[in-house]
Order: structure tokens, then sequence, then C-alpha cells
């Protein structure tokens, strides 16, 4: 099979969209290697390719809803390579400025050097008929069934929506479901080991005059209107700034760590979080970043050195299994930033509403237990652990804090507003959580929770 022409950014699209729905990987990885090894040289194709891949698996239900009411043939009878394209022409009918004239023919180019005549009038029919009657077609009424009419409006599955109808009711869970959608502002902390938030405020300001400081965080900037790639600017390139949402900042202060102390990041991932402690400890002390994934730990490493953090020591293993590599109670400090569903965070991660089930909110709290079980013998007698998800799910988060508390003695919650900053009081509940919510808060959503170990 001839190879799709690389230069053509829709061609990479597609490619990437039939990669996703095949063999189902994590949507930002494969963007970021597409993009890495790409020969899309302007930046402008590069954010096209982005915004088009981002935007179908956003709005997937949305448009396989509207193109089933045109097309003759099931979509699920369609290979995957036509249904995408039909997707990706579609995409850009409904949700861009893109002239219908463009979107189609386009779209029907990158297929006409694949395949046979027919698919590519197929595809070309199916794409104007719904530039025609995109408007005229119903969606499933609202008021015989308002979870069916959410499903399609915003794109959602079903199991997902009727969950937070019963939790939030119809109105909140419409704003949820809207601010899921919607493309979250950059948001970048300023590292203090270089630069003050105010200095790099007013350097980022000259490109980027949207730039203003966040409300709840002392640390975050938020890069309104920005468009590019952030590793091209030159405050990235030199260690003055690192991407992390203004949620996930709020959880470091949580930690709350003090210079010289021994803190033990158990999933540090990447390490937005993990160089964040080191710099509230002036990068002094020493950190322990675990991970079971050695390539998050490389790119770990390569955001230290470029942030000048040398606090760090990194350790590939199950953070389940650390008392064996670590020994006996010397934390001062434990983060258990948990893998979670994730469904705090669909705005950044349009393809985790895809890739969730019912069953996770069985089996992952069960895991995630598991870590606070494990990793409580290395705390020492006084210290602190950090409990945090980027879930909205009671299941992930009260939950597995209450049966925590029943099943291992001696650890008290401690009130959030102890350590948070301020600003971000009005964050933490009458349970002494905090709690960040996309459509009350503008920010990710996170639940985090501050557990004193007293004996």
């Amino acid at each position: 099979m001839p190879k799709l022409p690389r230069k053509n950014p829709r061609a990479m699209a597609l490619k990437v969209l039939i990669r996703w729905e095949v063999k189902k990987p994590l949507l930002d990885e494969v963007l970021s290697e597409v993009l890495d090894k790409s020969v899309l040289p302007d930046p402008r194709d590069q954010a096209l390719v982005a915004e088009l891949i981002n935007g179908v698996v956003r709005y997937l239900t949305y448009l396989d809803y509207l193109l089933a009411r045109i097309s003759k043939k099931p979509l699920e009878k369609l290979d995957p390579e036509v249904r995408n394209a039909l997707r990706l022409g579609a995409y850009q009918l409904l949700f861009t400025r893109v002239p219908t004239q463009a979107a189609v023919a386009e779209t029907v180019k990158i297929l006409k050097r694949r395949r046979g005549q027919w698919i590519v009038n197929f595809v070309n029919a199916i794409l104007r008929e719904l530039a025609r009657r995109k408007d005229e077609i119903d969606l499933p009424p609202r008021e015989m069934d308002p979870a069916a009419y959410l499903t399609v409006r915003y794109s959602y599955p079903r199991w997902l929506v009727e969950r937070w109808l019963t939790r939030f009711g119809e109105e909140e869970t419409e704003a949820l479901l809207k601010a899921g959608n919607e493309r979250p502002v950059l948001v970048v902390r300023a590292n203090t080991l270089r630069v003050t938030r105010e200095q790099l405020l007013l350097y980022l300001k000259a490109e980027i005059p949207g730039a203003s400081p966040c409300k709840y965080s002392p640390d975050g900037i938020a890069l309104q209107g920005f468009q590019g790639r952030i590793t091209n600017l030159r405050a990235f390139k030199v260690g003055w700034l690192q991407v992390q949402d203004e949620a996930s900042q709020l959880v470091s202060y949580l930690v709350s760590p003090k210079p010289g102390e021994r803190i033990l990041d158990a999933c540090a991932g990447v390490g937005g979080k993990t160089t964040h402690l080191a710099q509230l400890m002036r990068n002094t002390g020493r950190i322990y970043a675990m991970d079971v994934l050695p390539w998050r730990l490389k790119r770990l490493e390569e955001n230290a050195r470029r942030l000048g953090v040398t606090n760090i020591e990194v350790i590939t293993g199950d953070a389940t299994k650390s008392i064996e590599t670590l020994g006996g109670n010397f934390f001062d400090r434990i983060l258990i930033d948990a893998p979670c569903t994730g469904t705090g965070v669909i705005r950044r991660h349009p393809d985790i509403k895809w890739a969730r089930s019912p069953e996770d909110l069985i089996r992952v709290p069960e895991k995630q237990l598991l870590l606070l079980k494990s990793l409580a013998p290395l705390l020492k007698r006084g210290g602190v652990m950090v409990y945090a998800t980027c879930s909205l799910e009671p299941e992930e988060n009260e939950d597995v804090i209450r049966r925590f508390l029943e099943e291992v003695s001696g650890f008290v919650v401690e009130d959030a507003r102890k350590a948070l900053p301020q600003t971000a009081h009005e964050l933490v509940g009458e349970d002494g959580f905090l709690h960040t919510y996309p459509h009350r808060h503008g920010l990710d959503g996170f639940f985090a929770a501050r557990l004193r170990k007293n004996n």
C-alpha cells in the first residue's frame, strides 16, 4: 500500500487518526512523535495537524451521529481510512473556518491517489450533503432523553453523562461537558530558582500580550492567545518556565516541602510537580522521583537539567514495591500523584473520554488504595503524605481516603488551607480536601488530600 504524502497536514492528521482508532495509543504521545519527526516546517501546518486530530477525537460522537444520518452505508462497515477521512472532512465543515469547498476538496484529495474512484465519489458526496444539511439534522430530543441529547451534543460516552447527571443535575452537567470540550489556555509555572513571576511575565508580554498572572497559584502564568509550540520560546529553552496547569501547581503547595527535607514523589511522571517541589525547596534536600516507565523519567531528567534542578534522584520502579527499594521510615513528605481515570483533564486529553469504562471505577481505586497503604510505612512520624488525582470521581478520591483511614491507623486529614496559598482557600471544601473543576474554576479537575502521620 503506498504511503500517505507526509507533507500534506491533512494526510498526516488522517494517518494519526487511523493509528489512534486501530491501536488506541495515547493521543498526546502519538501527536508529539509525529510533529517532532514530521517534515512540516511551517508552524501553521503543525498547528493544523494538532487541531484536526484533537478536534475529531473531541467531537467523535457528534461527527459520527451526523454522518450516519447521511451515509446509506453504516460507518462501522467502512474501513478505518474512509471512516476517518469522513470525520476529518466533517470536523472542518462543522467546527473550523475552512471554506466548504476547500474542506471537501482537500479531504477528497488525500484519497485520490490511494483509493478507487467510487470511494472518492462516495466521500465527496457525503461531505457535500453534510455541508448542505448540517443545520437541518435533529439531535435526540432533549425533553425525552436528556442523557442521549447531551451524549451526542457534547460527544461523551453515555455512561459518563449518566453518572454526572445523577451527581450534578442537568444544568451543571451540561456546563461540565461544555467546559471539557473547550480548548484550555496554556499555563506555565515560573521557575523561581532563576526568575520571579513578575520578571517572567514582563518578558513574556513582549511576545504574548495576553499573558497574565494566574488567580490561584503564585507561580502560575496563563498564556492567553498563545498559538505556537512552547518549546520554541526562548524562556522555555533557558529554563525560566515549565508547562504545568494551575491546579497541578497547587498540589505541590499542598505538600509544602521545606529546604533540606527528603521527599518521595512516588508517581513522578515527566516531573511537573517534582521540579516544582524542588524549587519550593530552593534546590536543597533530596527528592526521590519514582515511575514505572523509564521514558517518563528520562523526560523528567531533561526538564530538571533545563530548569537547573539538581536535587532529584530518579528511580525506575513500582511505587507499591518501594519499601523493598527504599528501605524504612525516612521520608519527611510523600507525594502520591496517583494514576487515575483522568476525568478532570478531558479538556486537555480528549481521548480520555473513549479510553475509560465504568469498570475502571472499580479497578483503579484498588490500585490507588494499594499505593497509599504501601507507602505509608515509609513516612516519618509527623510527616505529611499528599494524595492527588486528576479525576472528578468520588470512588477515586474521597472514597479511597476514607478506606485508607479505616484500614491504616495513625493518619489524620489536615485541612488543605493550612498549606495552600491564601488565594486558593476557596477551592477547599468543608471536608478539608482540595477540589477543582473545569466548569467552576477554569482549572483542570483535581482532587488532593493532605494526611499527617501521628505515630
